[in-house]
This record gives structure tokens, sequence and C-alpha cells, in this order.
């Protein structure tokens, strides 16, 4: 039957390298991890976000509650998306997307009830967000209901964990610019991992049950990664 509760978040930003895949496997992770059917469309042709949820079931750090699906036309996502509504298939759909042009973006944009763009604590990289953030604006003038379109989230992404006085500048001005969610994504080390292996929870469930008991404090440090996750994912869909 269909599921009224479903919630699309897409991953949309300008340029690659931003950290959006890493982005959505965090909170992809999360919202497994707190027992939510999801699906993976990747619209990307590297196909990166779709190998890794493969790979993930491969080498065990996957999920019966996660599964993935590739596709090459905005048609195709909205069809996906139908169908996923109407079965009931699904709590979330996460959609990853390429660094392209309006029109590709313009179509991803009104099938999502919210869109999140990682942006990076450099001045190159809030022009690469300011343009996101420009391209949504534009994009209420180019709709006919505006209020139909979906909130707009900026995640900084990669923060060290001592920030310096240059690091809260720059906070300081995406707070004024972009619509930023209260918790930030700071650089981990356990990401690389959860890229290699898979879910971050099932990441930890392995190293909590290391034979070797010296490993097992280190499931500490993915456990604080999925909670930030968690608090990320948590404060978009309060919006």
């Amino acid at each position: 039957m269909p599921n009224d509760n479903l919630v699309v978040i897409a991953a949309l930003a300008r340029k690659g390298g931003s950290g959006k895949t890493t982005l959505s496997r965090a909170l992809i992770s999360a919202a497994v991890a707190a027992g939510r059917r999801v699906l993976v469309i990747d619209t990307d042709s590297t196909g990166v976000l779709g190998s890794w949820q493969k790979r993930a079931e491969a080498t065990g750090f996957g999920s019966p509650l996660l599964q993935s699906v590739s596709v090459e036309s905005v048609g195709a996502v909205d069809r996906k998306i139908e169908q996923v509504y109407a079965t009931g298939s699904a709590d979330f759909i996460f959609i990853d997307t390429a660094g392209v042009g309006a029109e590709w973006s313009d179509g991803i944009a009104v099938l999502a009830d919210h869109i999140v763009t990682p942006v990076m604590l450099s001045t190159s990289d809030f022009d690469v967000g300011a343009q996101t953030a420009d391209w949504f604006e534009k994009l209420k003038s180019r709709v006919d209901d505006p209020d139909h379109l979906p909130r707009h989230h900026v995640v900084l992404n990669m923060v060290e964990t001592r920030s310096t006085r240059a690091d809260a500048s720059l906070i300081e001005a995406a707070i004024k610019r972009f619509p930023v969610i209260e918790t930030v994504m700071l650089r981990r080390n356990v990401y690389k991992e959860m890229d290699e292996k898979g879910l971050l929870h099932a990441v930890a469930l392995q190293k909590q049950s290391d034979p070797n008991p010296l490993m097992r404090p280190h499931a500490r440090h993915v456990v604080e990664a999925l909670e930030e996750a968690t608090d990320i994912l948590n404060n978009i869909l309060a919006a």
C-alpha cells in the first residue's frame, strides 16, 4: 500500500569533489541504523554510490534494508519514486547526482522533499556552494508554485576537529550565506573505511566483536561518526 511518509532526499552540488557522495553514504547509514528501509537511486554516470551498496552487501557490511538502482534520466527517477510510493517498499529514497546543468538539476529538485548540498570550508568551495544556492533561488522563478519546492539544506563538510580562527570566520560567513544545518560533518578517517566497507553501523559491529580486544575501542570512532550523521539527518527532517 502507498507510503505517505516516504521521504526523498537529493544530494546536489554544482561540481564534483565537494563530498556529496560521502555525505550521502553517512546519511544512508544513519537511516538504515534507525531501521528504515532505504532505496538509493544513483543518477551519476560513474555509479559510485550504487557500486558502494553492492560492495557492502557482498562483503557483509550492507543490510537487507538497503537497496540501489541506477537510472539514466529524470523521467526514470520519477517513475521509480512513484513505484516505491505506490508499493510502500521504502521509507527513504536517496538520490545521488552528478554536478550537471540546470535542466537536469531542476528535474531532480521538483521530485525531492529535501535537497542537501555539502560545502567545505574554503573560499573556492564557498563559491561553488553559492552557485548551487543561486541556482535554487532562480528555480523558484521557473516553477508554477515555489511553495511546493523542497527545502534546501547546506552541510558544512570536512570540518577540522580543532577549528582555527580562519575556520571560525568561514563558518560565520557560511551561516550568513547558506541555509546551514546546525551539525557539521567533521573530517574523519572513518569515512574512508565507510567507503571501503559499507554501512557505518555494520563497521562498528565488526569492530566491537573483533577477536583482538585491542581493536574493539576503535568502534567508538565509527559510532561517533554515525551519531553525527544521525544528527544531520534529524536536522534535515525537522526542517
